[in-house]
C-alpha cells in the first residue's frame, strides 16, 4: 500500500497535480521542434508517456498546427512539462515568438536552433536528456553554448539595444554548438565569436581549449574567469582576468601567449562584426548609453551610442595568473 501510494504522489509531482483519473489521457510533451517545409508549418512533438514516441503535425498556419496537436492519439496534448523547443532557422521570427508567448502560460523552457530538417535531428535526438546534457557539457568545456530560455529570447526581442539570438546547434554523429542565430537579421555568429560575447556578458566562468605548440598538444583549462567594461572619453576599455593551467605542462608561458591572442582576437573579432553587421550580443553599446544616460530624446541617444560604439577606440587588457586547478571535473 505504501509503495501505490508513493507512486500516486510521484505521478502528481511529475504531471503538474493532474487528477489520478486524468493522467492516462494526457500525451505529456517535453520536447518540441518546428519548422517551414515546402510552404507549410511542421511540429514535432516529443511524448513521453508514449515511449518518447515524436508525432509529426503539418499545417498552413501556426494556428492550424497547434490546433491539430491539441489531441495526439486520442489524448489531450500536456505542456506544462515542455522542456525544449528547438526551431529551425527558417521559422523564427516575430510572429512565431509572439504566438508562442501567447500560446504558452510558461515561458522558461530552453530554445535552441537548428538550420536544418528537424525530423533529420529528432531522428537521432528528441529526448530532453539528449539536449540539457549536451548543454551542460558543451558549456563546461567548451564556453560556447549557455541555457537561453523563451522568456530570454522574448526580454532580449522587445530591447531596443539587444539583438536577440538564440545556440546555433548541428548535428553529425553528434550534437554540437556551432554559435548563434540571429533572427532579426537572419545571421549567424560561429562558436569562437559566441563564446566571446558569453565572455563579456559573464555568462561563462570557465572553459577548456586545445592549443598546439611546437608540434604539441595542450590541454589548457581557464578558470575563475571575470570581464569588466568601461568607456571614457571615446575609449572602451575591456578586461578580463581568470587563472590558467595545463595538465600537460609545467611550463605555461607560450601556452598562456596563445590562449591570451585567441581571447583578444576572438573579442576584437566579435566587436568589429557589431559595428559592420550592426547587431549587439556584446552589449558594449549599453555601457556607452549608460555612461550618457541623462538625455531626454531616448532615441537620438541610442543613435549616438551606437555612433560612439563604431568610432571608439578599443583597449584589451587579459590577466590570466597560472595556477594549478585542483579538480578538473
Amino acid at each position: 500500500m505504501r509503495k501505490i501510494i508513493l507512486l500516486g504522489i510521484v505521478l502528481l509531482l511529475f504531471l503538474g497535480f493532474a487528477p489520478y483519473h486524468e493522467l492516462n489521457n494526457l500525451g505529456v510533451i517535453d520536447v518540441m521542434g518546428l519548422e517551414m517545409n515546402n510552404g507549410k508549418y511542421v511540429l514535432y512533438l516529443n511524448v513521453i508517456n508514449d515511449k518518447n514516441k515524436v508525432y509529426t503535425i503539418t499545417g498552413d498556419s501556426l494556428g492550424e498546427v497547434f490546433l491539430k496537436a491539441k489531441n495526439i492519439n486520442n489524448k489531450k496534448t500536456y505542456y506544462n512539462h515542455l522542456e525544449i523547443v528547438v526551431f529551425n532557422t527558417n521559422v523564427i521570427n516575430k510572429k512565431v515568438i509572439n504566438f508562442f508567448k501567447d500560446e504558452f502560460t510558461s515561458i522558461d523552457y530552453l530554445v535552441l536552433s537548428y538550420d536544418g530538417n528537424i525530423s533529420n535531428l529528432f531522428n537521432m535526438y528528441h529526448k530532453r536528456n539528449d539536449y540539457k546534457s549536451f548543454i551542460k557539457k558543451e558549456k563546461n568545456e567548451t564556453g560556447s553554448i549557455i541555457n537561453v530560455t523563451f522568456k530570454d529570447l522574448l526580454s532580449d526581442t522587445l530591447d531596443e539595444f539587444k539583438t536577440a539570438n538564440i545556440p546555433l546547434i548541428n548535428v553529425d554523429n553528434n550534437l554540437t554548438s556551432i554559435g548563434l542565430y540571429l533572427p532579426s537579421l537572419n545571421y549567424k555568429v560561429d562558436a569562437n565569436l559566441a563564446r566571446a560575447s558569453y565572455l563579456l556578458n559573464n555568462k561563462i566562468s570557465s572553459y577548456s581549449e586545445k592549443v598546439f605548440i611546437n608540434n604539441n598538444y595542450y590541454e589548457v583549462f581557464l578558470y575563475n574567469l571575470k570581464s569588466s567594461i568601461k568607456y571614457n572619453n571615446k575609449s572602451l576599455n575591456i578586461k578580463i582576468t581568470g587563472k590558467i593551467d595545463s595538465p600537460d605542462s609545467d611550463n605555461l608561458t607560450d601556452i598562456e601567449k596563445q590562449i591570451k591572442n585567441s581571447i583578444y582576437n576572438d573579442i576584437y573579432s566579435l566587436i568589429d562584426d557589431e559595428k559592420i553587421k550592426k547587431y549587439n550580443i556584446s552589449n558594449i553599446i549599453n555601457y556607452i548609453y549608460l555612461k550618457n544616460s541623462d538625455s531626454k530624446d531616448k532615441k537620438g541617444h541610442i543613435d549616438s551610442a551606437f555612433s560612439s560604439y563604431k568610432n571608439s577606440n578599443i583597449y584589451i587588457d587579459i590577466n590570466l595568473d597560472k595556477e594549478r586547478k585542483n579538480n578538473y571535473d
